[in-house]
């Protein structure tokens, strides 16, 4: 595989022999290239339904005149609040389209965290679908202030004719009637469509907005952790860097012929690199998970047999250990590549079970949403994160003193750069983020002397007890490694004794028994005395993140309350 370097002259890198060229453009530009290249391809399937890129370039297209009506351009910044569907890429390559920017919301976070992420990205526009629960949370996020108007699009029109009309008759209750309830100016899409043709709006003697450039934002997000929150922004050029890095450290995609199955949040950018952005560049067909459950994703994979499964670790697991996943057709799938999550051997050998695919991991950032390092084939059967990709830097420093890099092998916080990587003027506020021009990723890891990286554990998740430091990681890694338990975290908590020790949160297999003793017994030959959970609590549900991963800051909240 050839090496890409960094280009002295800006911030792009060149792209190896093996990518799809040209991938230094703007989104909007490359999606164009990809409806034109791969008019008659499916393009996405949704729920059955299969949108072809003619199709789909249609709807980007009425998309764009729907938002250049409500004074869209370049500057505004424009919400997304809608489920996992196609209408997340059509209106993201519609901003794009009108060189606007678009803030991603997570449609399951609670109202408070909605708000104050519209206020802190500014944005002025909304979009949302007419599902109760998605117009529900729209109407309380308008009614705060300082966001309208507000665009409507219909979910029944993404779905197959047959399944809308079964949802509109057996599920009416699904579906928001009006009116809505806004405070604000509220469009349904499909009237503002019929008022004015696409192709008048398009092409009005206004001035037309200029599509997205490079160096313009793409995405604007926001994050809150403890007292701290920040914003960043990700640029067409990150974007466009992190496709070509994708793409060269991923096993050769064929233009045109593959068929991605992605079990993610669409609205998260981590996913829209590894699917929305991946599918175009190659001419993909994107098959959209409706949901992030071993249940939907099943029955995806069997309406729509994979040669590329993208879904967190614990999903592809969960997929793997499901009796029904020797029905399913996998002779054709090339790779799966885990987007999030611990990759456990438990996971490895459930694939290897069922197909002769390499099972990649990858690391990407969270503050920062870009991909950092993903897996080569060859060590597939490794517990590593991967290698940097094309023109990354990896840094690892003491994390007791930033100032000292450590050796390959020693372990410490991993801090980043490269041009998929937001710098120092796209973070804010960013005092104490980056050291040395590198970004500090919160994670604690090393470098291998080949080069492989293996990300250990949070910074924020390591528990000192009685002076001594331990690994969260570890202790989770040893409870999933016993046949009843499908699920565990570890935090730390308050201890007379330690002063702090680690507490254990499992969720056991449904239909086994098994007591506290049991998995105590099990841990003593696998971790040490002071790594051993002071208490070990059995639940039934454990708080996720949009990824499917368990949420520990919400357990440590949790935790703290409990004991007041």
């Amino acid at each position: 595989m050839a090496d890409s370097t960094a280009i002295k002259s800006g911030q792009h890198i060149e792209v190896a022999a093996n990518s799809p060229a040209p991938l230094q453009q703007p989104m909007r530009a490359l999606f164009d290239r990809a409806a034109a290249d791969f008019a008659d391809r499916p393009a996405y399937r949704f729920e059955g339904r299969v949108t072809s890129y003619r199709e789909l370039h249609k709807r980007v297209d009425e998309a764009t005149a729907v938002l250049r009506r409500l004074g869209a351009g370049p500057g505004v910044r424009i919400a997304l609040l809608l489920p996992n569907s196609p209408a997340i890429a059509i209106y993201t390559f519609a901003a794009f389209g009108l060189g606007a920017t678009i803030v991603p919301l997570d449609p399951d976070a609670p109202d408070a965290e909605l708000s104050a992420t519209v206020k802190a990205c500014g944005a002025l526009l909304l979009v949302t679908c007419d599902t109760t629960a998605m117009t529900g949370k729209a109407v309380t996020l308008t009614a705060r202030g300082g966001l309208g108007p507000v665009v409507v699009v219909s979910f029944t029109a993404m779905l197959p004719v047959t399944t809308a009309a079964r949802m509109r008759m057996f599920s009416p209750g699904k579906l928001a009637r009006a009116p809505l309830g806004f405070v604000c100016p509220a469009f349904i899409e499909r009237e503002l469509l019929r008022e004015k043709t696409v192709e008048t709006v398009l092409a009005s003697t206004e001035a037309t907005p200029r599509p997205a450039l490079l160096d313009d934002v793409a995405i604007a997000t926001h994050t809150a952790a403890g007292d701290v929150s920040r914003s960043t922004l990700l640029t067409h050029a990150n974007l466009a860097n992190n496709l070509a890095q994708v793409c060269e450290g991923l096993p050769v995609l064929r233009l045109g012929e593959e068929r991605i199955v992605a079990a993610l949040p669409l609205w998260h950018p981590i996913a829209q690199a590894l699917a929305i952005n991946l599918a175009i560049a190659v001419g993909a067909e994107l098959v959209i998970a409706p949901d992030m459950t071993a249940k939907g994703l099943v029955e995806t994979v069997r309406l729509a047999p994979p040669t590329v499964l993208i879904a967190p670790a614990p999903l592809i697991g969960e997929l793997m250990a499901s009796p029904d996943v020797g029905a399913l057709q996998l002779g054709g799938l090339r790779f799966c590549l885990a987007a999030g999550g611990m990759v456990t051997a438990a996971v490895r050998a459930g694939l290897a079970a069922v197909s002769n695919a390499p099972l990649l991991d990858c690391f990407g950032l969270s503050i920062a949403p870009t991909i950092i390092a993903i897996n080569r084939p060859e060590d597939a059967g490794m517990l590593s994160n991967g290698y940097a990709l094309s023109g990354t830097r990896i840094v690892v420093r003491d994390f007791a003193d930033l100032s000292r890099e450590v050796p390959r092998g020693e372990r410490g916080e991993l801090c980043v750069s490269g041009p998929q990587v937001a710098g120092p003027e796209q973070i804010t506020p960013n005092t104490g983020l980056f050291i040395g021009g590198d970004l500090r990723t919160g994670d604690l890891g090393l470098i291998d002397a080949e080069g492989r990286l293996f990300v250990v554990d949070r910074v924020d998740d390591l528990i000192v007890a009685a002076g001594y430091l331990i690994y969260p990681r570890r202790i989770e890694a040893a409870l999933l490694e016993h046949p009843a338990i499908v699920d565990a975290a570890v935090i730390g908590v308050g201890d007379g004794k330690r002063g702090n020790a680690p507490k254990a949160f499992v969720i056991a297999r449904r239909g086994v028994a098994i007591t506290e003793r049991d998995l105590r017994l099990f841990l003593a030959t696998r971790i040490s005395r002071i790594e051993m959970p002071a208490d070990i609590d059995f639940c039934t549900v454990l708080p996720r993140t949009a990824f499917g991963l368990i949420c520990k800051a919400r357990l440590r909240e949790a935790e703290a309350a409990r004991r007041g």
